[in-house]
């Protein structure tokens, strides 16, 4: 009998360590998060006091949209992710920047990298809540499990920042 009890607690032992290390390693990644939101909150607090001083104003990025070819018109949503996503580059966030801003903060869609736009556009384009693999087949990507969680880490993001909804199915659809 002690011989069990002895094995069952170095088991939640090893278990709780394992959990232990686990909660650590989010811990880090908070507090470095944490640290990255606050020199972002000090470069835009320099920017807004220089612009009020006079300063160097920031121009707004050019808009793509009029690279999109005709085929994106017609809602072909694989001709805007090719087009807004060239040769497979993610987007570069800004500096001090979130590269996926809260819908609240957003003033459209166009605030979005193009990779995320296609996406959202894939899942506003679906009859319901659609599937990881669904959209990467409407996007002409891979349906390996590698990609497809690629996709479903950026359609969770867009969850998180107020874009879209995600069904306890797990299926991500439109804000209602």
């Amino acid at each position: 009998m002690s011989q069990w009890l002895l094995e069952e607690i170095t088991a939640r032992l090893l278990s709780t360590t394992g959990r232990a290390e686990s909660l650590r390693t989010q811990l880090a990644e908070a507090e470095d998060d944490l640290e990255r939101l606050h020199a972002a909150e000090q470069v835009v607090k320099e920017i807004l006091a220089g612009q009020q001083d006079g300063g160097p104003s920031i121009t707004p990025a050019p808009d793509r949209r009029d690279a999109l070819p005709d085929q994106a018109a017609e809602g072909d949503v694989t001709a805007i992710y090719q087009v807004l996503l060239p040769a497979g580059r993610a987007a570069e966030p800004s500096p001090g920047g979130l590269l996926i801003p809260y819908r609240h903060q957003a003033h459209d869609v166009h605030d979005l990298p193009g990779d995320y736009q296609a996406l959202l556009t894939a899942v506003h384009a679906a009859d319901g809540p659609v599937i990881c693999k669904a959209i990467c087949e409407r996007l002409g990507l891979p349906t390996e499990p590698g990609p497809v969680e690629g996709v479903r880490a950026k359609l969770k993001r867009l969850v998180e920042r107020g874009w879209l909804r995600k069904t306890p199915s797990g299926a991500f659809g439109p804000l209602t």
